[in-house]
C-alpha cells in the first residue's frame, strides 16, 4: 500500500547520558522529520542503562520516550544495547500515546490505516497497510522469529506491502541484533548496533 497519508520517517542514533547505544525512529508529519529528530535526540540526555531486569529495561525505555514524545508523533520505536543482559529485550514500538504493554504477537490498529505487531523478544513492526497485510506480515516474522527468514527478506516482503513502516529489532541480551528500519517515500533506511 502507497503511502498516501502525510507522514514521513525518521530515524537517530546517539548515545544516553550513561553512555549506551539507543536507536529512535517513527512516523512524523510530512516536513517534520528534522523536528522530530531533534526532539528524541533529547533522550541523550537521559540515564536508561541502570537495571539489567529485562521487564525494567523496556518499562524505562518506554517511559523515557513518552517524556520526550511531541503529540503529533503517531509511532515510535527504540532499541537500546546494554550488556550483560541474558534474555533479548531493549526494543519497544508503538504509540507513545497508549498504555505500555508487553508484546503480545497482536495485531493493533494504532491510527487510522498504522497498524502494528511486536513479538516478545522482538521484532516489532508498524505499517501503514490493512488488517489483512498484518496477517500476512505476521506469518512473515513468525517465519523470521524460527529463522527460516533473514531479516532482509522480512524488509523486502514489507517493502512489498507497504512504503511507510518502522521494524525494531531488541538491542540488549543474546544473539540481540539491535536495530530500527524505516521506509517512506523517501527510500528505506537503517541503524543497527554492528
Amino acid at each position: 500500500m502507497k503511502n498516501t497519508i502525510a507522514y514521513e520517517s525518521f530515524l537517530i542514533k546517539t548515545l544516553t547520558k550513561d553512555k549506551f547505544s539507543i536507536i529512535v525512529g517513527g512516523f512524523c508529519p510530512k516536513g517534520k522529520k528534522l523536528e522530530a529528530s531533534n526532539t528524541y535526540e533529547k533522550i541523550s540526555k537521559l540515564m536508561l542503562g541502570q537495571s539489567i531486569d529485562e521487564y525494567i529495561i523496556d518499562y524505562t525505555l518506554a517511559e523515557a520516550i513518552k517524556k520526550i514524545s511531541p503529540e503529533w508523533v503517531p509511532v515510535v520505536g527504540a532499541s537500546i544495547s546494554i550488556d550483560n543482559i541474558k534474555n533479548k529485550t531493549g526494543g519497544i514500538i508503538g504509540s507513545p500515546w497508549k498504555q505500555n504493554e508487553s508484546a503480545q504477537e497482536e495485531i493493533e490498529q494504532i491510527i487510522t490505516d498504522i497498524y502494528s505487531i511486536s513479538f516478545p523478544g522482538g521484532p516489532g513492526v508498524a505499517f501503514k497497510g490493512s488488517y489483512s497485510d498484518g496477517l500476512k506480515l505476521k506469518n512473515i516474522l513468525t517465519e523470521y522469529k524460527k529463522e527460516k527468514h533473514s531479516i532482509d527478506t522480512v524488509i523486502n516482503k514489507l517493502s512489498e506491502i507497504t512504503d511507510l513502516y518502522i521494524l525494531v529489532e531488541d538491542g540488549s541480551g543474546y544473539m540481540s541484533q539491535g536495530g530500527i528500519y524505516v521506509s517512506d517515500n523517501n527510500g528505506k533506511h537503517y541503524k543497527t548496533f554492528n
